[in-house]
């Protein structure tokens, strides 16, 4: 028993099936991308048709195929998809 009643991360427990792995992996892909863009403006100008990332809010899938999957998404304020 602990004296101060407080749990340390290696104390908690979780269910592998109440994690909710797609949230998890595109949050971590909205985070990487901003990152990522980041170092890319300072390295060169960007093209006419290349978006800024840190702009697209992913927010669904539509669409899963061979070739990949289409999520909702919006860029600045506006519906679109992306893949």
């Amino acid at each position: 028993m602990k004296g101060n009643g407080s749990i340390s991360g290696k104390d908690m427990i979780f269910r592998a099936d109440q994690i909710d792995l797609k949230s998890l992996d595109m949050q971590l892909e909205k985070h990487l991308s901003r990152v990522w863009s980041r170092n890319i403006e300072k390295q060169r100008p960007a093209e006419e048709w290349e978006i800024d990332l840190a702009k697209l809010d992913l927010r669904n899938v539509i669409a899963h195929g061979t070739y990949g999957t289409v999520y909702r998404a919006t860029y600045d304020n506006q519906d679109v998809a992306g893949t």
